[in-house]
């Protein structure tokens, strides 16, 4: 269809239509256009580039600042909190070491609350007769009160010694920072308190009992007048939250200690503002873009974390305002450059209409290459201009993705057969392991469990069990180095090494000696296990057992805390040889059970990067009380999970329970 410029225009005069004419038939109309449409491009480019570099140079210097006065300020908070208790541990040195009558200890009281002014109130609060034989609680208590220094007697106020401030330091001997709280009956206001114990002193200096607490408390106001110093661009603002999440410096006051920003994001819906918070607790320091969840307006969120407290002090950095001058500057460069096409518009019209009617076929032929039809014509392949040129390079394109997509399609099918031949790896190694349980249905001497879970499609952990004979069972479980294939094909070789080297006529030591050498020769990988094997005697509760560098099982029963098997060391399988093995034995009394594990559950890490620990394990398997070795198996695995919450599993991890339960 042709452009009418009367339906656009209105009624063009015949003068005007002539030279629409002739932009359509003048060469030197087309080679202004060629020029148009350059200027235009590198135009473009400019502003985008510009706007671009302006935008993330002006992001970069506000996240440095940001950073700076959000690291500063929480440095300068952490400082002034750590001075607080640099002096309260000073006092209860002086408690300890001089003499001490009431008058002495309200004057001392006073002159702390007078002459810091970072301390809200303070309070020797004494243990129960520990000011004077004939009186039980004595806690003088002076603070910044509207009408100056206000005195409150915490012992008629209330029962202080079940307060956590005075509770926990004397409990622990060791000073201790609260969480925010309001003191009802004390301050009256919100505060934390750092508490301090002092102690009794005996000869040699050696430190009796703790005869009561110091305290320095710290106002909520007085933190957010220091929180509120933070002022970016005009209406950027700073707010402090608890290492949980609870707001303790926020604009809306009402919430304060109310609230938690990742609670009130649920209650307002705002997913942002829930990635915001969890960013936040996450994360010590960072910078992240909020959205409009803090302040409603789209803005960036800087935040660092309190060394002492792990509280984190965000600065909310709003967009608009950050860059105004970015958006002034490519405003104005916009309408430089709109200028200068409108002075090039007129030459370049008609030529820029000879160009569009050859790229609109060019544009039909590619719309079919995009639907998949590559066996197409381009009418302008013969051209010598740029259109020509561009119609064979969209030829050559159309070459290169046939091509392309054969490559592809070889490489789908590729894929999945790789895939496919994973998941039939991770079949096989299942069932290169017992998975039946009860294992031995019509055997009531001894309950068995086992589970193996790999941290890729395979892995290198195993675990076996068979009878030798009548009345001895066999059990080990191993871990090889690394994961995947190469591990999963070395714990095939070696599980299968121990069903064959471990007999009634061979010791057990023996028999990792076998392995070992068996394993050394032709391991260019340098690949190695660790392996516990252990044979019970079902009728007298007699196990030996021996360890190649593995894990410590643990022992217990319903009537006895658990504890790990005596160490007896010994090499890992598949490095060197000759390897030395000890044997080690303990008889079973009836039902005590044996837990076997491998360190995919020792060190499985949680979100904070910590390990669930050994000592974790020893507590969980505390818990356990008379069930079956698959509920004990499935606790601990349930703990190991909820510790985890969610962090995606680093290593294999398999667990094996025996309990030994003899006819009576």
């Amino acid at each position: 269809m042709r452009w009418s410029g009367a339906k656009v225009f209105g009624e063009i005069p015949e003068r005007n239509l002539k030279m629409l004419h002739w932009f359509r038939s003048s060469i030197d109309a087309k080679v202004t256009a060629v020029v148009l449409l350059s200027t235009s491009l590198v135009l473009s480019l400019v502003l985008s580039i510009t706007g671009i570099l302006s935008r993330s140079f002006v992001r970069s210097g506000a996240e440095t600042e940001a950073m700076r006065m959000a690291t500063t300020t929480a440095e300068t908070i952490d400082d002034e909190l750590s001075s607080i208790a640099t002096t309260t541990r000073n006092l209860a040195y002086a408690i300890e070491t001089g003499t001490w009558d009431e008058r002495s200890i309200n004057h001392l009281l006073i002159t702390i609350v007078q002459n810091n002014r970072d301390i809200f109130g303070s309070t020797i609060s004494f243990a129960p007769f520990e000011f004077d034989s004939g009186i039980k609680a004595y806690a003088p208590y002076y603070y910044k009160g509207t009408e100056g220094i206000t005195f409150v007697q915490l012992a008629d106020s209330y029962n202080y010694f079940e307060k956590e401030w005075f509770k926990k330091p004397v409990e622990t001997e060791s000073p201790f920072w609260s969480d925010p709280y309001f003191d009802e009956g004390g301050g009256q206001t919100l505060m934390i308190t750092y508490s301090c114990p002092f102690f009794k002193t005996r000869p040699v200096n050696e430190k009796g009992p703790a005869r009561g607490a110091i305290t320095a408390d710290v106002s909520l106001d007085h933190l957010t007048e220091m929180v509120s110093r933070i002022k970016f661009e005009q209406t950027g603002y700073a707010f402090l939250v608890s290492n949980k999440g609870e707001l303790i410096v926020w604009p809306q006051k009402d919430l304060i200690m109310r609230e938690t920003i990742l609670g009130l994001a649920l209650r307002r819906n705002d997913a942002r503002l829930t990635a915001a918070g969890e960013e936040m607790l996450n994360h010590r320091v960072g910078f992240f873009d909020a959205g409009p969840s803090l302040n409603g307006k789209d803005s960036f969120l800087a935040f660092s974390s309190l060394p002492t407290f792990g509280w984190r002090l965000g600065v909310v950095i709003p967009k608009d305002e950050l860059f105004a001058q970015t958006y002034m500057l490519e405003r104005i460069l916009f309408l430089v450059g709109v200028a200068g096409i409108l002075l090039l518009f007129t030459a370049s019209l008609i030529v820029s209409r000879s160009i569009t009617a050859p790229l609109k076929r060019v544009a039909s032929v590619t719309d079919k290459i995009g639907q998949g039809h590559f066996d197409v014509d381009f009418v302008e392949k013969d051209r010598t201009d740029e259109i020509g040129q561009l119609a064979r390079s969209f030829i050559s394109m159309t070459d290169s993705l046939k091509t392309y997509m054969e490559y592809l399609t070889q490489a789908t099918a590729k894929k999945e057969r790789i895939e496919s031949e994973l998941r039939i790896a991770a079949d096989i190694q299942r069932s290169m392991l017992p998975s039946h349980f009860p294992a031995f249905p019509e055997r009531n001497d001894f309950d068995i469990y086992a589970v193996m879970r790999p941290a890729k499609e395979v892995g290198g952990d195993f675990f076996d069990f068979f009878l030798l004979d009548s009345d001895h069972l066999c059990v080990s479980v191993g871990d090889v180095s690394g994961k995947g294939t190469p591990a999963a094909l070395f714990m095939a070789v070696t599980k299968y090494l121990i069903e064959a080297s471990v007999g009634l006529e061979t010791s057990i030591d023996r028999a990792l000696e076998k392995i070992n050498s068996l394993l050394v020769k032709n391991n260019d990988s340098c690949m190695f296990v660790t392996v516990f094997i252990g044979v019970l005697n079902l009728k007298t509760g007699e196990m030996v057992y021996a360890s190649a560098g593995h894990n410590s099982p643990v022992i217990w029963a319903s009537n006895r805390e658990a504890e790990f098997l005596e160490a007896i060391g010994g090499p890992i399988l598949g490095i060197v040889e000759p390897g030395n093995f000890r044997i080690g034995a303990i008889t079973f009394k009836s039902q005590e059970a044996l837990l076997i594990y491998t360190d995919g559950i020792t060190e499985a890490f949680d979100v904070r990067n910590e390990v669930f620990s050994e000592e974790r394990l020893i507590r969980t398997v505390n818990e356990v009380h008379e069930i079956d070795s698959k509920g004990i198996t499935e606790q601990v695995l349930s703990e190991v999970d909820k510790f985890c919450d969610g962090v995606p599993q680093s290593d294999d991890i398999t667990i094996m329970v025996l309990r030994y339960t003899p006819e009576t």
